[in-house]
């Protein structure tokens, strides 16, 4: 499902480009450290974007490293490190683990269990560091399933179980940005959820996999488009509220850009067959 909180990277100067990169490879190394290179398939641009967000919001401890791994051997590279980073890994091992356990209930995929009982020793020292986080995302999946069972046809349903799970992955702190940081995880959350309904319209119309937009027989390019647009719209409101000025240029174009990179490629691929007609 996740994914969808990725730059436009066609709009990002080099060095915003080179910043996120090495965002993204300070994620990729925080993994690796606690997961060998099964830490590195792990990885989810999600967890960049939140990295970017907690580091430019709090300014936490962050320094740049040189770095050598597998997929850039000869030339070392930047990667930061610091807690964003790491936080951001261990959000993602939780999310990682679970989405595993969640395609081992759907489909008895042998492989996603295999993975999730390799992941399950580090989930779970993880889960006594970040009990509520820990809690909030096995409760989505326990959640999920009984929305799934019941062929829920609420079109927010699940998606809002989606954002509540993400908002308390977004509370970094209790702090004073707390709900504000909850609230915006919560639409990103429901936005992550809407768009991969969208996506996956065809491929669940054909197989019976539980959709929402599939059983409200949802016109997509219309009613869908539209509540895609509301909660990215309602995600950049409660971002614009954050007082956030460190790494600014590329969160603002992955809120209001980047998220919408994979959704604007379906659509131009069915305008393109519509004029094949």
């Amino acid at each position: 499902m996740f994914g969808y909180v990725n730059i436009n990277k066609n709009e990002l100067k080099i060095k915003d480009f080179n910043k996120y990169r090495a965002y993204y490879c300070g994620v990729c190394y925080s993994l690796r450290k606690r997961l060998g290179t099964m830490g590195r398939l792990s990885l989810s641009f999600d967890m960049t974007f939140l990295a970017l967000l907690l580091d430019g919001l709090y300014d936490l401890d962050s320094v740049t490293e040189m770095k050598r791994c597998a997929p850039h051997m000869i030339k070392a590279h930047e990667s930061m490190a610091g807690d964003a980073c790491t936080y951001s890994a261990d959000m993602n091992i939780l999310l990682a683990y679970d989405n595993l356990e969640d395609k081992w209930y759907d489909s008895k995929n042998v492989g996603a269990k295999t993975s999730a009982l390799y992941l399950k020793r580090k989930r779970d020292r993880i889960a006594m560091l970040y009990p509520r986080q820990a809690k909030a995302v096995k409760d989505y999946i326990d959640k999920l399933h009984e929305v799934e069972k019941n062929r829920e046809k609420g079109i927010e349903t699940a998606a809002g179980l989606t954002g509540e799970m993400l908002g308390e992955i977004y509370a970094f702190k209790d702090d004073e940005w707390a709900d504000t940081l909850r609230k915006l995880g919560f639409f990103i959350g429901k936005f992550i959820y809407f768009a991969d309904a969208y996506e996956d319209f065809e491929k669940d119309k054909k197989s019976g996999q539980y959709n929402p937009f599939v059983l409200n027989n949802t016109d997509l390019r219309n009613t869908g488009m539209d509540i895609l647009t509301m909660m990215a719209a309602e995600a950049a409101r409660m971002f614009e509220m954050l007082p956030v000025d460190k790494n600014i240029d590329i969160l603002r174009n992955i809120i209001y850009s980047g998220i919408w990179g994979r959704i604007n490629t379906i659509n131009e691929g069915e305008d393109k067959d519509d004029r094949s007609v």
